[in-house]
């Protein structure tokens, strides 16, 4: 055996390490790669699925569209990860072992290789480079899943595909925004699916300044607790004088909902009631200026409560 060892070379030696290395990160990566996938087809499977809003419009089965289609963005994603990362260890393994041989070559030849190489990848791949390892960033650290309800750039909805070079967000009214990865990476966002279980969600007005607050507080919160969308188990809606202007007080009226769907449905819910009892209360709304700026997309105030 000591003979057999005393005749391999260095070379032959360094060779054998490059491929057993390489050998181990192929069986871990695949291994990792198929274990994760498992994790978020699972994670999918029992997670709650419902649109960005409450709508009696549409398929009456977008659940179990979405569902589907949130289980075969994550297959795809992940089996183009793994098809990128055999050929990727296996294309660093043959470069590690061509190292030793690169003396050999002439130094005009391996300088002209690398130049052309670098320009190639410089000018035509560095967008979807970085779209790629974004894309497996998003992946593994999921800062946004598929089904999570967001608000990215003013646009409410909900996340409907993650692929290795860009992002779907099916938007409130049904349109599309596509964002590439790279992008998504750098901008800041809310997600509204992440953290607790239930949505704290509020509305303000504006009443006259000699309106009986009292009564504005009753209908207020009567207003809300019509709604079918209020958790019922917890606490009653809650109210709040927010602040007194010369011609006007604003006020607040908040509630539990189960989520982001929910919420939004209970805000337009209990404005309808609002208006109906105010009117026939005789409760004057004031009209405040807020200098609402109005996405032309998604028709949403940016700087107003969702």
């Amino acid at each position: 055996m000591n003979e057999y060892l005393e005749h391999i070379t260095p070379l032959t030696l360094y060779i054998i390490t490059v491929i057993s290395l390489s050998g181990f990160f192929l069986v871990y990566g695949v291994f990792q790669i198929k274990k994760a996938k498992n994790e978020r087809l699972k994670n999918a499977k029992s997670q709650d699925v419902s649109e960005a809003v409450e709508t009696d419009a549409g398929d009456e089965d977008s659940e179990s569209l979405m569902r589907r289609a949130a289980l075969r963005s994550i297959v795809s994603r992940f089996d183009f990860i793994q098809k990128v990362y055999i050929p990727a260890i296996i294309i660093l393994s043959i470069f590690l072992i061509a190292i030793p041989l690169l003396p050999t070559i002439s130094a005009s030849y391996v300088t002209l290789f690398a130049g052309v190489l670098a320009v190639l990848v410089g000018i035509a791949g560095k967008p979807l480079v970085e779209n790629i390892i974004s894309g497996m960033v998003l992946t593994f650290s999921q800062p946004i899943r598929i089904n999570d309800t967001v608000i990215i750039d003013g646009r409410y909805g909900t996340v409907e595909k993650i692929n290795l070079l860009y992002t779907t967000i099916k938007i409130w009214n049904w349109r599309r925004y596509i964002i590439p990865n790279n992008k998504l990476l750098q901008k800041e966002f809310e997600n509204l699916s992440h953290g607790e279980e239930m949505e704290w969600a509020h509305i303000n007005f504006f009443v006259a300044p000699d309106s009986d607050l009292e009564l504005v507080k009753k209908l207020a919160k009567q207003s809300m607790r019509d709604c079918k969308y209020l958790k019922e188990e917890e606490e009653a809606p809650s109210f709040w004088v927010i602040a007194m202007n010369q011609d006007s007080i604003e006020c607040w009226v908040a509630g539990w909902v189960a989520g982001p769907a929910e919420a939004w449905a209970l805000r337009s819910k209990t404005r309808k009631n609002l208006i109906k009892n105010f009117s026939e209360a005789k409760i004057k709304f004031q009209m405040q200026n807020t200098n609402i700026k109005m996405d032309s997309n998604t028709q949403i105030p940016l700087n107003s409560q969702l």
